[in-house]
């Protein structure tokens, strides 16, 4: 139960915590109680201990993890699960950080490991996992890395080139949207450009299209925050020049992921910031400066707060100082104007340690504004307290109506046919069979609840399997086929999708049991372009 909304509540990470209980022998890990001091709980193959952590309670995360790793065990040997000083002082935005650089970063995790006393979970396993047929398992693996892995030549390698933001392409793509036309990328195409840059391909071109929120929802890209002199300054080219080292999740062979380092901060080992963290501590903010956008997503992995929560919660507090409503003696003397990445930055920090204007901050936008009153509340974005992610229903409508609908509410990450609408990817999902479940358009509504229902389902089918959502757009898995190799089950492609289906009611049942419906869910006028909303200039006018 998220301690940030009263919702049911899921995440997913990369790290090696879920494979190493497996090897241990576990599907799954439940924590009952309250230990009486802080502790970590252990997990080694037949063995689980809880051991006091009282000298690790209020440390940051990095020296955590190498304290844990030093008594427990090297990386290859254990996945650590642990909390920062946001989660132990309760924030409701804080999270929780596996194996340093992963996180279940939405809704709270980091208070509810918080509540129980508990500062970390530690697992390591030596034992085989059961595949039902290695050979059949092992050739389906192989294939999908060698897609991801030859070379796309050098016609693909122009279209990867020209899918990267340039000052004329914003312009380009808000005159194709308004005829109707949408944007299809060649599957390996995408790889190519998933594996060089993920999420930080489309910053700018997010910004300049009007898929990003602009200083607090009421901005407009190309006019606030124009790609020419400032959004391609936050862009993944510009991140490119700042990696040491490329990452994946487990053995994926696309290294979307990365490590960078910001020397004149005095920044390494940080994990790479990506679009959410991008938009969030730069264009909602009107802040250009990369290396300040890269120390406060430093600090939120840190301190373990969430990164979409707590920078939407600044741009509520630029906006109240806009509007007259606090002052830089309300903020520890911090003057938090549109634009001042130093002052993101320190606020940042005091929301992670929970000090001075921290202690009322660090629980999210709603709760600030309840603190704060004098009609705050009305530019507090959120959906049923969770600030949603970067990606604008005005854009996006299908967006809209998961950050609505879906039991975790403001949520992105949680089955849209949204890309499908906006981009027309022809995703590779089961039991998809075609125009009426896949292919939707912007203008009008045709399909798109048929879509939504079908792409709803097929998001917990995939987490079911411990899939990768972005698979979708590099060209799919093949789910059913992997499925059998490794289970022996003998499913159909409907009864995958029966089984992400029950999934979903399942998660709905949760907040039915606890008091709470859709309809409950009420997204904030400004989000949905009413009230201050509306918008005069820029692709979202007039919508």
């Amino acid at each position: 139960k998220s301690p940030l909304t009263g919702t049911w509540a899921d995440s997913n990470s990369g790290g090696s915590v879920a494979s190493q209980l497996r090897h241990a022998g576990y599907d799954a890990l439940l924590v009952h109680g309250r230990a009486a001091q802080p502790s970590v709980l252990v997990v080694h193959d037949d063995e689980v201990r809880v051991e006091p952590a009282g000298d690790l309670w209020g440390r940051e995360i990095p020296e955590s993890f190498d304290e844990l790793r030093r008594r427990y065990g090297k990386k290859s040997e254990v996945g650590v699960s642990a909390i920062g000083p946001a989660g132990e002082g309760g924030s409701r935005i804080a999270s929780v950080m596996n194996d340093r650089y992963h996180a279940f970063g939405r809704q709270g995790f980091g208070a509810v490991y918080g509540s129980k006393n508990l500062k970390a979970i530690v697992v390591g396993g030596t034992g085989d996992v059961p595949v039902f047929d290695k050979k059949n398992f092992r050739a389906l693996c192989d294939g999908v890395t060698h897609e991801y892995k030859k070379d796309i030549g050098w016609l693909m390698r122009v279209f990867v080139w020209f899918s990267m933001p340039h000052k004329f392409l914003g312009w380009m793509y808000r005159l194709m949207r308004r005829m109707g036309a949408k944007i299809e990328a060649p599957q390996p195409a995408m790889r190519q450009l998933w594996a060089d840059r993920g999420t930080t391909a489309a910053v700018a071109l997010s910004v300049e299209n009007g898929d990003a929120p602009i200083k607090n929802w009421k901005g407009v890209g190309a006019r606030d925050f124009p790609m020419r002199s400032k959004s391609m300054k936050i862009d993944g080219g510009e991140v490119d020049k700042l990696i040491t080292k490329k990452l994946s999740c487990g053995d994926c062979p696309a290294p979307c992921k990365g490590i960078v380092a910001v020397k004149k901060r005095h920044l390494r080992d940080v994990h790479r910031p990506d679009y959410e963290t991008l938009i969030g501590f730069g264009a909602n903010l009107l802040n250009d400066d990369l290396e300040l956008v890269t120390a406060c997503h430093d600090a939120c992995n840190r301190y373990g707060i969430d990164a979409v929560s707590s920078s939407a919660t600044l741009a509520w507090v630029c906006e109240a100082v806009e509007e007259g409503l606090l002052q830089a003696a309300d903020l520890d003397g911090v003057d938090m104007r549109w634009g001042n990445g130093e002052g993101a930055l320190a606020l940042t920090i005091k929301m992670g340690t929970g000090e001075g204007c921290g202690a009322w901050l660090r629980h999210g936008s709603a709760a600030a504004a309840r603190h704060v009153g004098k009609g705050s509340e009305r530019f507090a974005i959120h959906v049923h307290g969770q600030e949603p992610a970067y990606h604008d229903p005005r854009f996006s409508s299908l967006m809209g109506v998961t950050f609505v609908t879906d039991p975790t509410p403001g949520r992105h990450t949680a089955g849209s046919a949204s890309w499908n609408e906006t981009f027309g990817a022809k995703f590779a999902l089961p039991g998809a069979v075609g125009a009426k479940e896949t292919n939707v358009t912007w203008n009008g509504t045709e399909g798109k609840g048929v879509a939504q229902a079908h792409f709803s389902n097929s998001h917990q089918v995939m987490n079911g399997l411990g899939l990768c959502m972005f698979t979708s757009l590099t060209g799919g898995l093949p789910w059913l086929q992997l499925t059998h190799a490794l289970t022996g089950w003998q499913l159909s492609e409907k009864d995958l999708l029966d089984c992400g289906e029950r999934i979903q009611n399942l998660r709905h049942a949760f907040n039915v049991r606890e008091g709470l419906k859709p309809a409950d869910f009420v997204p904030p006028p400004r989000m949905f372009g009413e009230g201050d909303g509306k918008l005069a200039q820029g692709p979202l006018r007039d919508i």
